[in-house]
């Protein structure tokens, strides 16, 4: 399945880089969140209705032209939402059978802050809702 290489591949780098420094995570989700605002979600779709409102920063996710697309102006957030949205669009159909613990094997509890877990898992909960 399409969805676990994704998370094997984020798995991998997430270990590797920690081995080195747990920093290092930290700057690799920023390298993230630079290619998130490549194609970013539209001005106009940034709408409270989109809103991720369990995230302490700005934090928008919908579907444009049937992919998922997101935007923050937060740099960590933007790296986990490039993360996610990255897994659902290559899902393609499987993307129904995601659930919040398909990302157990990331370990999201020794990366992120409690508010950063709380915007995560609502903008995966958002996202089942949009398939």
């Amino acid at each position: 399945m399409i969805v676990d290489d994704k998370l094997s591949e984020y798995k991998d780098n997430i270990e590797a880089l920690q081995l080195i420094d747990k920093l290092e995570v930290y700057r690799w989700m920023i390298s993230l969140g630079k290619k998130l605002q490549d194609d970013p979600l539209s001005e106009e779709n940034r709408i409270n209705e989109n809103r991720v409102s369990r995230c302490q920063f700005s934090l928008f996710v919908d579907k444009e032209d049937n992919i998922y697309k997101a935007y923050s102006d937060a740099i960590i957030a933007s790296g986990y939402a490039y993360m996610l949205v990255d897994v659902f669009n290559s899902a393609g159909e499987d993307a129904k059978d995601i659930t919040a613990e398909s990302f157990n094997q990331l370990e999201i509890a020794n990366l992120l802050s409690l508010n950063r877990q709380n915007g995560f898992y609502q903008m995966i909960g958002m996202m089942k809702e949009r398939i």
